[in-house]
Order: C-alpha cells, then structure tokens, then sequence
C-alpha cells in the first residue's frame, strides 16, 4: 500500500481514497487484515490523517477561530465602554488595530495563512468602524447600507487575500444588505410560511455566487479541496429555491405576477439541474442536500394535494410513508453512486 503519485485530479484521488477504505474496511470485517494492519493501511494511503495534517488543520481552526474571537472583543470592548471613552479613544483604537493588521498582512503576502487571517481581521475591524460611525455621527444611513459599504470596501482586500474564509464573508455581507433592502429580514422558512417569501434578487444573487464559486475554487489558497465556498454558496440557494417553493405550495393565497411566477419555474429548474451537475461534480454533500430539497418540495406538494381533498388520519399517514419511501430511495441511489464513482476511479 503506498499513496497515489500526484497529478491526477481531486475527483480522481478522492475516489481512489474511497475505494482503499472499502476494500480494507471489508479485508479487516472479514478478518484477512488485523484492525492495527489496516489502520495503517488507511494512513500510508492517506485516507486517514497522519500528524501534519492535524497540526496543519488545528492551526488553520485555532488561527481564523482566534481572528474571530479577537475581533469580537475588540467590538465587544469598545461598545461596553461607549459611554466612559471619549470618541477619539474609540475611533483611534479601531484605526490602530486596523492599520496595524493589514500591514502585517502586506508584510507576510497572501500565500501565507497568517497573512490571509490577518487580512480576514481588517476586514471585520472595517465593518466596525463603519457601524461605530454611524453610531456616534448618526449619518441616518439604512441598515442595508452599513453591509453594502462595508463589502464595497474589502472588496479588493478579498480579492487579493484569495481566502475562501473572506469571500464567505463577502457572500454574507450581500445577502444582508439585499435582505434589508428589501425589508425581509427574516429566516427563509418562517418568512415563507408567514405569508412572505424570499425576494428574487437573493435567488439571482446566490446563483451567481454558486457560478463564481465554481470557478473560484481552484484557484483558492484555502477552502478549495473541502469546496467551502460553492458548498456555501449552493447551501443559501437551496434554502431560498425551498423556502420560496414551498411557501408558493402552501400559501394559496399568494397572488404574484408573471415575474414572479417566472423565478420560481426558474428555481424548481435549478433544483433540477443540481441533479445533474453535482453529479458531474461529484459533490455527494451537495448532491444529499439537493435530494433533501425535492423531497421537502415534493412532500408539501403531496401535504397540499391531500388537504384539498378529505384530510384526514389517512393524509398523515400517506405522507409519513411517501417521507420514508423517498428518504430510503434517496440513499439507496446515493450510496449506489459513491460506489460507482469509486469503481470508475479504481
């Protein structure tokens, strides 16, 4: 057993991996290899992570985790002590912080992860100077344009830092300002079942991160094998692609024009189309979520047409089956494609 030579691509490497770990998870069951054989049989074929790796993976954790948790001090530390600081104090100590993170960043490059969280730091100590701003000046600005300026003014930042950490960032600053702009900001769910639905421009604005991100994740620092930002990216269009189906479902009061009857044959389209191009991804997480999706959208269909009729225990039941047939189809078929897709890459 020795590790795959490099060159072949992720898909090809991640399947050879999978296909290793079946083979001596069944030599041990069948007790041809001993459990200790075959651990290290996983670990000299790289399926299980050797000492680097961890160490790689818990400085990577403790380094954006620490950012993080630093940041929200700093905000925390200024806003409790709001009252006793004069507004030089506060201002100063922001510009400070700010100033002296992205020089460490210039000083140590993008390529290395220190650089990018040090980058990843400004750019949140931006969004709190931006709000302390406001705050203290009272500018009358909308929410909305807190979160649009803030992401208007680390857009190079992200740009340069190639951190898949700071384009989430970025993704989530567009959806709250559209969310705000629009005047629902509200969780997806409840916001459909409450008579409103989520507005197309996130729909449209969610699709074209999915887009970007595809294209993106090659070329990321970090985040690209773990494809972090199209999964991230795909996760919000399939909450908005069901909330919003599921809402027009349900709610038979809802009117609408021909827009916005348009955009969600579009969304039942894209939830389609992720049955084919995750596939030819091989994103299996993806590919399970995008199952979890038609069957919530096709059991709110099934609810709808049964309480038109005669509602009844019989309804439940049928659903509760309908629920447990598909849930069981879903995995058959998806454990039938991993196992094809590691035959291919055997």
């Amino acid at each position: 057993l020795r590790p795959r030579p490099h060159g072949g691509s992720r898909s090809a490497l991640s399947g050879g991996r999978d296909t290793v770990h079946r083979q001596l998870i069944e030599l041990a069951r069948r007790k041809v290899l001993s459990a200790r054989a075959a651990e290290e049989g996983l670990r000299l074929a790289a399926v299980l992570p050797d000492g680097p790796a961890w160490r790689r993976f818990l400085e990577h954790v403790c380094a954006y985790g620490g950012a993080l948790a630093c940041a929200a001090g700093i905000i925390f530390l200024v806003a409790f002590n709001w009252q006793e600081w004069p507004p030089i104090a506060k201002f100063a100590l922001l510009q400070v912080l700010l100033a002296a993170s992205a020089a460490v960043a210039w000083r140590l490059g993008t390529a290395r992860p220190a650089g990018r969280v040090a980058l990843l730091f400004a750019m949140i100590l931006c969004g709190a100077l931006l709000a302390y701003l406001g705050q203290h000046y009272q500018t009358g600005a909308d929410s909305y344009q807190l979160f649009l300026a803030w992401g208007l003014l680390i857009l190079p930042w992200v740009a340069a830092s190639r951190s898949a950490a700071a384009w989430a960032l970025l993704l989530v600053l567009a959806n709250l300002a559209v969310q705000l702009y629009v005047g629902r900001f509200s969780p997806f769910l409840l916001a459909a079942l409450d008579g409103g639905w989520p507005h197309p421009w996130l729909f449209w604005l969610d699709l074209a991160a999915v887009v970007a991100a595809e294209g993106l994740g090659g070329r990321l620092a970090d985040g690209g094998r773990l494809r972090f930002l199209p999964r991230l990216a795909g996760v919000l269009v399939l909450a908005i692609v069901v909330s919003a189906l599921f809402g027009a479902i349900l709610d038979e009061a809802r009117g609408g024009g021909i827009l916005a009857w348009a955009t969600r044959a579009v969304m039942a389209l894209v939830l389609a189309g992720g049955f084919l191009f995750y596939p030819w991804r091989r994103d299996l997480p993806m590919l399970t979520l995008c199952c979890l999706a038609a069957i919530a959208v096709a059991t709110a269909g099934l609810a709808r047409l049964l309480a038109e009729g005669d509602p009844g225990e019989l309804s439940l039941l049928v659903v509760g089956g309908f629920l447990i047939a598909a849930s069981a189809g879903a995995a058959v078929w998806l454990r039938r494609l991993q196992a094809r897709w590691a035959g291919e890459t055997a």
